[in-house]
């Protein structure tokens, strides 16, 4: 007997409160990610700062991932929909046996090439390099020739996250990126704990990036279980769902081969002898993770949340209400990201040093990273605006929009940081042009890349209030702007000069910083709030309810 699982389009308010529960769990999990990667990773900045094994981690961190994003990047977009759809239209056991066919695919991948990397890790190490030594390549291979053995794992947690957010099981999904980082966490501070080596903390933290992959796919194994009777033990290649899924995935793999071949470039270009930092790659990567971790919170969240939506209005082909989600996730993006833009460029200098320095890193490390982290910040609206463009194109099941997008301002990334770090380095004013000129290249590009694929999609949508979206961005701006000129007076009262040592200067720093985001960000909610932005009004009627109900 067939097991159905009916699934329905969510309509008005109800729709609403399931998207919000639903970015509400991934958000509590990715936030509580956030913190273990702010741990992590200055900790393992204690132990390596910006020297060579720093890069070393680095790149062989970069490596795995390129690895395992191509198959993250192609089963979430292509097998969620049709697992979903079938879901909602056949029944559970047809929308597993074509679960099946992809799982066994992918672990047969999976499987073939994790040994190939390993035999070719040398000429892929020296793809990455070009100032590295001999010694800094050698254990750059031995450590990516580790991490290898978690490769497997967190391919197929990759398909188990998408099994799960078909079911609309959010929380558990997320789960697993949590234990992750925690793995990574652990030997990171316990590297720092037992004061090891930088040689020795290479290794730990190797191990510990094995241990959080396999982390990563238990509680889906765990929330799965009572599903996996529903496992066929074949690959049924006529399925018709199955090759619909490959004309979805052709146009996503290519995009995504060619981004991470962008990705391989933009490191060779990093490690340029003209750039006079030893830890250049891990200088960008530094540099780029208070943003990335931020994006990885709420907007990467909120793109998770409202795609099983998203993709059910494409079906039933609700233009206006798809229009009306799509707006107001990128709404809520400006509305959280341009203050948060303003008082991490205002805060910078005390911001990065109470994150970063300790051990190793010192003040004039966190210096190298102020400029790049500046440019890199400019870019933050455009980041998070850009999940939910490409999860609206993906639900209408159209890959090949948003790839070709891509690739065209991929080829513009890369040329615009080439150019930019063949002028910078003929700068002496200071080390980090370079770096800073990478890192304003995808600033750039991902702004363009936004705007082409506003218009691409305009023709797809509904009305859009052109004038209310004007008198929003103006005064979210405006807001913004006096945001970060409080959060910078605060700073500069609050947080501690000198050198850091003792940990209790780090924590005053660490609570001088915050408190003056945080005063700063109040200052905007507040403004909006009297300025009547739709958003700040219903965070106020939230309050209020929560207040009421106690």
């Amino acid at each position: 007997m067939e097991t159905t699982t009916k699934t329905s389009v969510p309509r008005g308010a109800t729709a609403g409160r399931q998207m919000a529960l639903a970015t509400a769990g991934i958000g509590f999990l990715h936030v509580l990610r956030l913190l273990l990667g702010f741990v992590a990773n200055p900790l393992i900045a204690n132990r390596l700062a910006l020297a060579w094994q720093a890069d070393v981690y680095t790149v062989a961190q970069e490596i795995i991932n390129s690895i395992w994003l191509v198959f993250e990047k192609v089963l979430n977009p292509a097998v969620l929909p049709l697992f979903a759809a079938a879901l909602g239209d056949d029944s559970e056991e047809r929308a597993w046996r074509f679960a099946s066919t992809v799982l066994w695919i992918t672990l047969f991948l999976l499987l073939i090439v994790a040994p190939l990397a390993a035999w070719q890790m040398p000429f892929i190490v020296n793809i990455y390099s070009q100032k590295a030594g001999v010694e800094q390549r050698l254990y750059t291979v031995a450590v990516s020739r580790v991490m290898l053995l978690g490769l497997t794992f967190l391919g197929i947690s990759s398909l188990t996250y998408v099994i799960l957010n078909g079911y609309k099981r959010f929380f558990i999904a997320a789960l697993g990126d949590t234990f992750w980082k925690l793995g990574i966490a652990v030997a990171a501070f316990y590297a720092v704990r037992t004061q090891l080596s930088p040689l020795d903390s290479l290794n730990l933290l190797a191990w510990g990036f094995v241990a959080g992959s396999v982390g990563k796919l238990l509680p889906h194994l765990f929330g799965l279980w009572k599903k996996w009777r529903l496992l066929h033990p074949k690959i049924d290649w006529r399925d018709p769902l199955f090759k619909k899924m490959w004309l979805l995935a052709v146009p996503l793999i290519l995009g995504i081969v060619f981004s991470q071949l962008r990705d391989v470039y933009l490191f060779h270009i990093a490690d340029d002898p003209r750039i006079a930092v030893e830890g250049s790659r891990t200088a960008l990567k530094y540099s780029r993770l208070i943003g990335t971790s931020l994006i990885q919170v709420f907007p990467y969240a909120l793109s998770i949340g409202i795609f099983p939506y998203l993709a059910d209005m494409a079906r039933k082909k609700d233009r206006q209400p798809l229009t009306d989600t799509l707006l107001g996730a990128l709404r809520v993006c400006a509305f959280v990201f341009i203050p948060l833009t303003c008082v991490l460029i205002s805060t910078r200098f005390d911001l990065l040093r109470a994150v970063w320095e300790s051990g190793h890193m010192t003040q004039h490390d966190t210096v190298v990273l102020s400029l790049p982290f500046v440019v890199f910040s400019l870019g933050l609206v455009a980041f998070a605006c850009e999940m939910m463009l490409s999860q609206t194109f993906y639900a209408m099941t159209n890959a090949w929009t948003p790839t070709i997008i891509g690739l065209a301002t991929s080829v513009l990334w890369c040329i615009l940081a080439a150019v930019g770090l063949h002028f910078s380095v003929q700068s002496a004013g200071t080390m980090a042009l370079g770096i800073a000129a990478i890192a304003g290249a995808e600033s750039l590009s991902k702004t363009i890349k936004c705007i082409l694929m506003g218009v691409w999609l305009r023709p797809h949508l509904g009305e859009i209030p052109w004038k209310q979206i004007g008198v929003f961005l103006a005064k979210v701006l405006f807001a913004s702007l006096l945001c970060g000129w409080l959060a910078r007076i605060l700073a500069h009262l609050l947080v501690p000069n000198g050198e850091i040592i003792s940990r209790l200067i780090k924590l005053k720093m660490l609570l001088g910083v915050s408190i003056a985001g945080t005063c700063g960000v109040l200052l905007f909610i507040i403004l909006c709030y009297l300025m009547r932005v739709n958003e700040a009004q219903e965070m106020a009627k939230f309050v209020k309810r929560r207040i009421g109900k106690r």
